[in-house]
């Protein structure tokens, strides 16, 4: 059976040793005045969500040549194979990468270029979501259109960033024109912002949500009852892309007791187990399992495995 991670962010998920090598390459001084890599990127005990932000500044900086861009995302595959991963869905803002010597195209071919010779080398099948960013308005329009001119190399396109004041409605004519396209989408929604953020997306052909976990505002837990938004999506059968270490560390939540992902699946959402941002939560694929098991949820593998067919790349 195929086990599959569904949401993980390639800027977020560099190895610390990788971190440090490239960073000596070009030498980029915050990580090399550090004492120790992994300490330096942990935001465990962040305390905002700028704080935890933040860290991405770093990781980019590293992101600018077409070879650093293959090896990081060889090494995200092959760190997803040896947590027993065999597809993995991989996202990342392109435009962070491009400069002078590096396309927009460039960036996906050299991120295809690294997955591909992880399958090669492992088996593990791996897709790439593009992600605009909806602080920037542009952006967003501008990897709409990368994503359209693309659309035969990567899966999905998606919209990252602060969702408050930020809804996705402010991009409908991005997300028509990628439907038109036939592009999967799937938009982080109810992480940062509330149930209406999530109603939003889905009006903009979310088939998959990112994070979600705000929908649990939308049902009485005293009683079963849902309201329209959860209703919608248990009828239309939505995923939600749950990342319970991350929406810890950004504050959504003060402890794992805290995480609604239990009561999620008891209420009859279809639930994914995810990364988010392996490197800034300290985290992987295994310790996600170990704390879900943690919260008395069982055959916590079996939510890997249905991921499977909820997947872009299926």
């Amino acid at each position: 059976m195929n086990k599959t991670i569904l949401h993980d962010h390639l800027d977020g998920g560099l190895r610390p040793s990788t971190a440090l090598e490239l960073a000596k390459q070009i030498h980029y001084t915050p990580l090399l005045e550090t004492d120790d890599v992994s300490t330096f990127f942990d935001r465990s005990d962040s305390s905002s969500l700028d704080h935890y932000l933040e860290a991405f500044t770093h990781t980019i900086a590293l992101m600018q040549t077409g070879a650093n861009l293959e090896r990081i995302a060889y090494e995200a595959a092959e760190d997803m194979h040896n947590n027993g991963i065999n597809m993995y869905e991989s996202r990342y803002a392109p435009f962070y990468s491009v400069n002078e010597t590096l396309s927009p195209a460039k960036v996906i071919d050299s991120i295809n270029s690294g997955f591909k010779k992880a399958e090669n080398d492992f088996g593990i099948k791996s897709g790439l979501i593009l992600c605009g960013m909806r602080h920037d308005f542009d952006n967003v329009g501008q990897v709409a259109e990368l994503a359209i001119e693309t659309k035969d190399k990567i899966i999905g396109f998606d919209i990252a960033g602060p969702e408050l004041n930020f809804m996705p409605s402010l991009f409908e004519t991005s997300f028509m024109k990628i439907k038109e396209a036939g592009i999967n989408i799937t938009i982080h929604a109810g992480e940062g912002d509330g149930v209406h953020s999530i109603k939003d997306a889905l009006s903009n052909g979310a088939q998959r949500i990112g994070h979600g976990v705000r929908i649990i505002e939308d049902i009485n837990l005293e009683t079963g009852e849902l309201g329209d938004t959860s209703k919608e999506l248990i009828d239309k059968q939505i995923p939600l892309e749950v990342c319970i270490t991350s929406n810890i560390h950004t504050n959504m939540y003060k402890s794992v007791e805290d995480h609604p992902i239990k009561n999620l699946i008891d209420s009859g959402f279809n639930i994914s187990l995810n990364t988010d941002n392996r490197l800034m939560s300290n985290t992987n694929v295994n310790k996600e399992i170990q704390i879900a098991e943690s919260l008395g949820i069982a055959n916590v593998e079996q939510l890997l495995v249905n991921s499977t067919s909820y997947s872009f790349l299926d």
